[in-house]
């Protein structure tokens, strides 16, 4: 067992406990190793909660169990950002970030904008259960240059299909950046393509560099290059 497994396996014995302290203290080990929060959120938190929903819809543990997994995850995601983060010089691109109507599950989401703010951008997070409307209101009036949304099952696809393409309707070329994620879209990354969107991402780091990407050939730059919105 590699060492980032072994603090993974160490985190979700934590969290299945209903312990902040005993999870709090694995990512300060974590932490206290040279594991940085890319790290931590990928390879630590991500996994977690993904074992954590595996073993909710096996009915091996409850719903009061999910939840406080979760609202343990998140407490310690917000503070390891806070002690981590520092303003970097970027390109202050913008992104809205948001889970549509009954979705839930919005910590993947939660992570982009964390990684991306790292990277100079500019994000607001929505978070759960977000009207359509009142969503596609919002992109129309601040113009971000993305909008990331995610969705946890295949049932909720359809309307996320309708909701993209309502927004592309009302907005047409000023339609910002469309980047995916979620469960559907990890087991059939083509579904990103019949729902309208123009990036499909695995994970939050790889929603990141999906971006970085997209707006660099966008702008006509080498891969990896640093760009800003006037280029």
């Amino acid at each position: 067992m590699s060492a980032a497994e072994s603090f993974a396996q160490a985190y979700l014995d934590a969290v299945l406990a209903g312990s902040r302290q005993r999870a709090r203290a694995v990512v300060d080990d974590a932490k206290a190793q040279g594991v940085d929060i890319r790290a931590l959120y990928l390879h630590i938190f991500q996994p977690t909660l993904r074992e954590v929903g595996r073993l909710w819809q096996e009915n091996r543990i409850t719903v009061a169990d999910e939840h406080l997994a979760t609202a343990i995850t998140q407490a310690l995601m917000a503070q390891v950002f806070s002690e981590t983060f520092a303003r970097t010089e970027g390109h202050a691109r913008t992104m809205i970030a948001a889970c549509l109507d009954s979705e839930r599950h919005e910590i993947g989401l939660r992570m982009v904008c964390d990684l991306l703010e790292m990277e100079g951008w500019e994000t607001t997070f929505l978070g759960a259960t977000v009207p359509s409307v009142s969503l596609a209101q919002m992109v129309q009036t601040r113009r971000p240059d993305a909008l990331a949304l995610s969705v946890s099952l295949a049932t909720h696809v359809p309307r996320l299909t309708r909701a993209i393409s309502a927004l592309r309707d009302a907005l047409g070329e000023a339609t910002p950046v469309i980047v995916v994620g979620g469960r559907p879209f990890l087991h059939e990354p083509a579904l990103a393509e019949t729902v309208g969107a123009d990036v499909v991402a695995r994970d939050p780091t790889d929603a990141v560099e999906r971006l970085k990407e997209h707006f660099a050939s966008a702008a006509g730059l080498a891969p990896g290059t640093i760009d800003s919105p006037e280029t």
